[in-house]
């Protein structure tokens, strides 16, 4: 009976530890694959179609600097394009992520651009008042600078530092914790070997802990909704970071529902190893009375 009890305690301290250390991989698991991929972030950038807004933004901004001179926004087609943006801010963005640089060619879109603007003035009949090349060609700089400041996402450096020390230290937070985590398993199947059934119990206990652990800041944040509170311009980088913030929530939100869903099956392997187990004792019961009375 001692001996009995001493096991019980030695289970649940194991099964104890074991929830602690799947918390710890199924946190760090889903930070890595929500807040800390490329994909993750391109896909929020994306969600919120913000190098539409930025595209949008860039030509208002051209609009003020052509309109005095009596340009048409219209010179920038075929110099930018929303879809050429979208692929010059995203590789912008990798290389910052990546610490690596990224150098945009504007030395086409320039060309384009001064083309553009000198066909206009042909076109309309424009008066230029000094030398008309100079005057394109300052023009076409200030456009070429304003692109280059709208392609780099703001708050990209805090990111990229989160990003980075994330995948650093992923490795060396998870590694120890699925060595202990085996040894625990270990040790909960040594204890229990002749009685399978609550193997899967204990590490269902460890399971479901770690599944809770995950899902408790989801469900805090989704709740509280405190993270759309955070104070950051212009509209589309805010709406960005928010939805980036939810992508990452939503993966955390997944990885405890497959641990419940694995919790769960240990239970149900659990409930019929000990179903099983009183089936057989029941007939080697039946079997040792039937036994006796031949005798």
């Amino acid at each position: 009976m001692k001996h009995s009890k001493y096991k019980s305690v030695i289970c649940m301290l194991t099964s104890l530890l074991l929830a602690i250390f799947i918390s710890v991989i199924s946190l760090a698991v889903a930070i890595r694959l929500g807040f800390a991929s490329n994909n993750s972030l391109v896909k929020a950038l994306d969600d919120v179609h913000y190098y539409d807004m930025v595209y949008d933004s860039f030509t208002e901004k051209c609009e003020s600097v052509l309109i005095p001179d009596g340009l048409d926004v219209k010179v920038l087609d075929g110099a930018f394009s929303k879809e050429q943006l979208r692929s010059d801010g995203n590789d912008y963005f990798k290389a910052q992520l990546n610490s690596t640089t990224f150098n945009v060619n504007t030395f086409i879109y320039k060309q384009k651009l001064q083309d553009n603007i000198n066909q206009y003035v042909n076109d309309n009949n424009l008066s230029v008042d000094g030398d008309r090349d100079k005057i394109i060609s300052d023009i076409s700089d200030e456009i070429v600078n304003y692109y280059l400041d709208m392609i780099k996402i703001p708050y990209a450096n805090t990111v990229s530092v989160i990003f980075r020390n994330i995948i650093k230290y992923f490795p060396l937070i998870v590694a120890p914790m699925v060595v202990m985590g085996a040894v625990c398993v270990f040790l909960l199947c040594v204890q229990n070997k002749r009685k399978k059934n609550r193997i899967f119990r204990y590490l269902a206990y460890s399971v479901m802990s770690g599944a809770i652990t995950t899902i408790i800041p989801v469900i805090y944040s989704f709740s509280t909704g405190f993270y759309k509170k955070i104070q950051i311009y212009p509209v589309y980088v805010y709406k960005f970071m928010i939805r980036y913030l939810e992508n990452g929530l939503k993966i955390l939100a997944t990885v405890g529902i497959m641990l419940f869903i694995v919790a769960l099956i240990m239970i149900f392997l659990s409930t019929y190893i000990k179903s099983r187990y009183l089936k057989e004792a029941r007939i080697h019961h039946h079997h040792h009375h039937h036994s006796e009375d031949d005798i």
